[in-house]
């Protein structure tokens, strides 16, 4: 008797519950400001739990994964599953490669975070090296005053005059060089890459190295300048390289170049391949990569100033989307402090998936948005936990701003692959970062970062502040188009061909599963009832039969009316004496003391009356 109870009390309990479901329910579909409008930590938190949650379901062990998906599931660094996709990613290893150049240099990215040794890989890797043939080089000599030149090379030299108008007078050069772009540069033969080329001058002078795409119009200067006294010498160097399968490809370059720089390795002569041919690549978000690669503060600001009107990256005609390019620019600046890189976090957790935590319901985006997100160690040599750089109180700094003295890289982490650990911050002055201080009334329009004069030094340019459209003032966000988690919200405007889009709402009302929660346990406790009080339910139904056909009989015959008295008695019989017959003795009734009710029911309605009073 006490389990039905036991069943109405946990009943009671979820129906006094039930609104608190309801309001829960609301929260989690949209409901609810979201993280892009409130942006707390809080939110933040919760959200990136979510979408590791999502990732954790969807990767599962890693086992049905392409090779690019499980990497970015490690650099994500999901609890439960990191183990498992690292084992996975080693044993698809086939003679220290994973197959294509991207997929093995994602592959080192990866087992380097997880603390393992990817030498191997790396050596590999080194052996897919190619020799551009879209690059087109040249050199260029100048001085302030006419000079004659004497160049040396493959144990030749040869003389050149250099006019007071810059510009070479004759062509005697030999096979390497040859004159190009109106007489006032050498361009250099293909055939003669990675030849020592020894110049001097009977003045002084300095030698600069160009390159460029041969399909562009855009030329770029090689960062080695010199400059030399009359007499002395300059040796320089055209040394070109990308990677590839049988050719160049970009994307392969761009992963490499980023891997081997990750694991110590010098990385100059890929950075003019990644550079010169990003106009012809744009699909690769290839400002992300350069500034990975070299921290030009012109390629952050490029960058940042390229970000779309709904603080979002989306590379044109991307090979991905803009999920995708959104975290790897964010990988990319990690360490900026440009308004821009708040306003894109936001935006990415506006446009997660309400009902599973995903982004774009892939799990290749889901990771490389979590990786950009989260920042998460991975693991050391040994499987030991590793240190953050500010743990151990050290600075994550650009590269190249981090004497290697001073890199303890190796040994603590920084979430961004443009930076590094160091000892100390290193900072310099804004103008020495070629930055300047914006008004209070101007925005950064491009990379904003620490300087040892102010704290928000923008290297790029200050411009008036965008004004906020309609549909960022309402929480919204605007975009080219709404994803499949978005709906459109036409009564606000953005501007720019833009739609305003917010995450989609649950049905006016709330969402009703808790109604069908409580319908199920209302079926449940009832069907328990019937079950333990089956044979007094069958006696009860029995007596109620018998009354209905009694009452049903007596109805038929009976006549109505007052009820009649005592029968007179009969007169006696001549002769006779009155006769009176004996009745039988009847024993006084006994009264059963008994409740006929169930204690334990009776507790139960007792308990229903009273919360119903």
């Amino acid at each position: 008797m006490k389990k039905v109870g036991a069943f109405l009390v946990l009943f009671l309990l979820l129906f006094s519950l039930a609104p608190a479901f309801a309001v829960d329910n609301d929260t989690t579909n949209g409901t609810s400001p979201s993280p892009s409008s409130s942006g707390t930590p809080n939110d933040d938190t919760d959200d990136l739990e979510k979408g590791f949650e999502c990732l954790e379901e969807k990767a599962d062990d890693c086992s049905g994964l392409s090779i690019q998906e499980i990497a970015l599931t490690i650099l994500a660094t999901p609890d439960n599953i990191f183990d498992d996709c690292v084992d996975e990613l080693e044993d698809r290893q086939r003679s220290n490669h994973w197959g294509s150049v991207r997929d093995t240099s994602l592959a080192i990215l990866a087992l380097r975070h997880a603390g393992k040794d990817t030498e191997p890989a790396e050596n590999w890797l080194i052996d897919q090296e190619r020799t551009p043939t879209d690059l087109v080089w040249y050199l260029q000599e100048d001085s302030n005053e006419e000079t004659e030149c004497n160049i040396d090379y493959k144990t030749d030299d040869y003389t050149i005059n250099i006019d007071t108008n810059k510009k070479i007078a004759n062509s005697n050069t030999g096979p390497c060089l040859k004159r190009a772009v109106s007489n006032f540069w050498l361009e250099v033969s293909p055939s003669c890459y990675n030849e020592d080329i020894m110049i001097e001058c009977d003045k002084n002078f300095i030698s600069t190295v160009l390159y460029k795409n041969k399909n562009a119009a855009t030329y770029f200067i090689l960062d080695n300048t010199q400059s030399a006294q009359a007499y002395d010498t300059i040796t320089l160097n055209v040394k070109s390289k990308c990677f590839g399968a049988s050719s160049c490809d970009y994307e392969a370059t761009a992963w490499a170049t980023t891997a081997l720089l990750r694991t110590g390795h010098n990385v100059e002569e890929y950075i003019p391949y990644i550079i010169a041919m990003s106009d012809t690549n744009k699909g690769y978000l290839p400002d992300a990569f350069i500034y990975m690669l070299t921290n030009y503060e012109d390629y952050a600001s490029k960058l940042i100033s390229d970000q779309k009107l709904g603080n979002h990256w989306e590379a044109p005609n991307s090979a991905y989307n803009q999920y995708y390019d959104t975290a790897l620019a964010l990988v990319a600046l990690g360490s900026s402090s440009a308004e821009q890189i708040t306003e894109a976090r936001k935006d990415l957790f506006h446009s997660q998936a309400p009902s599973n935590g995903c982004w774009g319901n892939s799990i290749r985006d889901t990771a490389i948005v979590l990786w950009a997100l989260s920042g998460r160690s991975g693991k050391a040599s040994g499987g030991s936990g590793v240190t953050y750089c500010s743990e151990a109180n050290y600075f994550c700094i650009p590269s190249f701003d981090c004497p290697s003295t001073e890199n303890v890289g190796n040994n603590y982490f920084c979430a961004s692959l443009s930076d590094t650990c160091c000892t100390s911050e290193n900072l310099k002055s804004c103008t020495e970062y070629g930055g300047q201080e914006c008004a209070s009334d101007k925005v950064c329009v491009g990379n904003n970062r620490k300087a040892v004069d102010t704290t928000d030094c923008c290297t790029g340019t200050c411009g008036d502040r965008p004004q906020e459209s309609e549909c960022e003032a309402n929480f919204h966000t605007c975009m080219n188009e709404c994803s499949e988690f978005q709906e459109p919200m036409a009564a606000y405007s953005c501007g720019q061909n833009q739609v305003c889009c917010r995450t989609k709402q649950a049905p006016e009302g709330g969402s009703t599963w808790w109604i069908w929660v409580l319908i199920i346990l209302i079926i449940i406790v009832l069907v328990a009832i019937i079950y333990l009080y089956r044979e007094k339910l069958k006696l009860f139904w029995f007596k109620m039969r018998s009354k209905f056909k009694k009452d049903k009989g007596r109805s038929g015959g009976a006549r109505r009316g007052p009820p009649r008295g005592p029968r007179p008695p009969m007169p006696p019989r001549p002769g006779f004496p009155p006769v009176r017959r004996p009745r039988a003795p009847v024993a006084p009734m006994r009264r059963r003391n008994y409740d006929k009710r169930d204690s334990a029911m009776s507790d139960t309605f007792k308990k229903l009356r009273e919360m119903s009073s």
